[in-house]
């Protein structure tokens, strides 16, 4: 079947599928509305209704049934028995999208029935809808799993279409099931007799609990299904690394900055005696903050471990996405840090002001809320920033030319170094015209450093931040980081399975390598080769004549053989 004709069939048939699927979600409510609803309470005009609701829906089944059945039907014909037809990138794109369509419709819908079941089973307010939602997109979900499954994934872009459908589910299953945790402790612990003269939230049996549990049943049952089923032993996926590096990690170490950001910053705040409410009001914080700080510690500890777990079996080029989450990391520190800095060089500033000047309207103790504020970034950020940026540079120390090379490290370096040089042309523009105008006008005084105030804070702040990472930039460039390197087609053979030779060989080209392995395993010393037969095997293929090159390990040694094809 050619692409056009593949696209048009697809095409048409998920159209029909969703008309048709509408159409019996249609007459499911309308059943259930009749069957299960207090007749008394149906609406004046209710049965008019209902004849044009049940007259919509059949003629969206038989209209869109038929066409869906037909369509179909010829698909499977001409996918029986054809593995190029069974894993081609549209019959699986087509297969994924029905699966994440229906997985997060029924979510969605069975988690309004939950929220019913345990509001009491009111039948004035049977959520009719809903249930027909869920009946009709688990049955869809469940047919194309099961034809999905069968089938198998017989090419790369089969499995990596599914593997972007688990790891889809398994995300947002993890994100609802940790809010909806969240939500019901901290539920629980508003409703605690501990606030003194604050009464919260009442009972603790009120919507936000059963909305808690109906996110804790359902994402929990979703992200087990996906991750630990669906997603088992599939350690050779980038998109498994993705996951790990870029949701669960970095978002459970968000999350938990976030958390512990704001619990310093209020208890600094209560501290200075700042807070504008009672203690019973202000600490009420605490019912989200540390449940959130938990949970994501704990999402970070359990990812991180099974990382370490799978790390044997990882290959050169999964190190992209730890390496995202490096800098990732390290930006956030780093961000939370600078904007520590500059808030306690704005409480400096805005002393020395005070001390030779009137107080400027405010708060009198507006500079301990500052205070509290500045000090949370910097006990947060700075430990988030230095613990990370070591790996960093740990990393860029024995990763060589790839490491320096690695996108992700250039972006993070020139963002940094492209937002300090517009924050100081920005603090210097502004810097001087103040100065200017306050001269020119004959009211240059304290006015004048005032208006410059966080023009001063931030420049203080950005100069050194500039300097230290334009060093490092310039130091990647004198070490060839952004010279295009001439990328050869280099084939090694070798009988070194661990991908050791072949990972030394990577890193030092700085460009992936093709490897073969011979039948027979009679050397098995390829690993043991010395870093002066390394680098002069890397000279031999940097000065090949040819840009085809095979490289021989045999006995200690490296044999440099380039060669044409026809």
């Amino acid at each position: 079947m050619s692409v056009t004709r593949r696209i048009y069939f697809y095409l048409v048939t998920f159209v029909a599928l969703v008309v048709f699927a509408i159409g019996i979600g249609q007459l499911l409510a309308l059943l259930f509305d009749v069957t299960l609803r207090d007749s008394s309470l149906i609406l004046i005009g209710g049965e008019a209704f209902n004849i044009r609701q049940f007259s919509l829906g059949l003629a969206m089944i038989v209209i869109a049934g038929p066409l869906w059945f037909f369509f179909w039907r010829s698909i499977r014909k001409r996918v029986t028995g054809n593995p190029e037809e069974i894993g081609s990138a549209m019959r699986k794109l087509f297969l994924s999208l029905i699966l994440v369509t229906t997985a997060f419709s029924g979510l969605g819908a069975a988690s309004a029935f939950l929220k019913w079941l345990m509001d009491g089973v009111q039948l004035a307010y049977f959520p009719s809808g809903e249930l027909a939602t869920l009946i009709v997109s688990a049955g869809i979900w469940f047919y194309h799993w099961r034809v999905s499954g069968k089938e198998g994934y017989p090419s790369p872009a089969a499995k990596t279409l599914r593997r972007w459908y688990v790891y889809i589910l398994a995300g947002f299953g993890l994100v609802w099931l940790s809010v909806g945790i969240v939500d019901l402790i901290s539920a629980a612990v508003l409703t605690l007799p501990v606030w003194t003269d604050t009464v919260v939230q009442g009972q603790f049996w009120n919507d936000t609990t059963r909305m808690g549990i109906t996110w804790i049943l359902l994402g929990g049952a979703t992200w087990y299904f996906h991750w630990f089923r669906m997603a088992r032993g599939d350690i050779e996926s980038v998109l498994r690394q993705v996951y790990f590096y870029l949701l669960a990690i970095s978002g459970g170490a968000i999350a938990a900055l976030v958390a512990l950001t704001t619990t310093v910053y209020q208890v600094l705040k209560w501290i200075f005696g700042t807070a504008t409410v009672s203690s019973g009001q202000h600490f009420q914080f605490l019912g989200w903050s540390l449940p959130t700080l938990l949970i994501g510690i704990a999402i970070w500890g359990y990812h991180r471990q099974l990382v370490q777990e799978e790390q044997a079996h990882m290959e050169e080029r999964r190190l992209s996405a730890q390496r995202v989450h490096l800098y990732l990391m390290s930006f956030l520190g780093l961000g939370t840090l600078v904007t520590g800095l500059i808030y306690l060089f704005g409480i400096l500033l805005g002393l020395i002001i005070g001390s030779v000047s009137a107080p400027a309207a405010g708060s009198p103790g507006g500079w301990k809320d500052s205070l509290s504020l500045c000090l949370a970034l910097l006990m947060v950020g700075t430990p988030l920033w230095l613990y990370y940026w070591g790996k960093v540079l740990k990393l860029s120390e024995t990763g060589g030319v790839v490491e320096w090379r690695a996108r992700s490290r250039r972006i993070f370096l020139y963002i940094i170094v492209g937002a300090a040089i517009g924050t100081l042309v920005a603090d210097l523009v502004n810097i001087v015209y103040q100065v200017l105008n306050g001269l020119l006008q004959g009211n240059f005084g304290v006015q004048v450093l005032r208006a410059i105030r966080w023009s001063l804070q931030t420049l203080i702040v950005a100069a050194p931040l500039l300097w230290y990472h334009w060093q490092i930039i310039r130091s990647d460039q004198r070490r060839g980081a952004e010279v295009v390197a001439v990328q050869k087609t280099v084939t090694l053979v070798a009988s070194d399975r661990t991908g050791e030779l072949a990972s030394r060989l990577t890193q030092k080209l700085g460009y992936k390598i093709r490897v073969l392995y011979p039948v027979s395993s009679a050397d098995a010393e390829t690993a043991l080769i010395s870093d002066e037969e390394m680098m002069q095997a890397i000279t031999n293929v940097q000065n090949a004549p040819s840009t085809t090159v095979m490289l021989v390990a045999l006995g200690g040694k490296i044999i440099v053989l380039p060669y044409r094809e026809k």
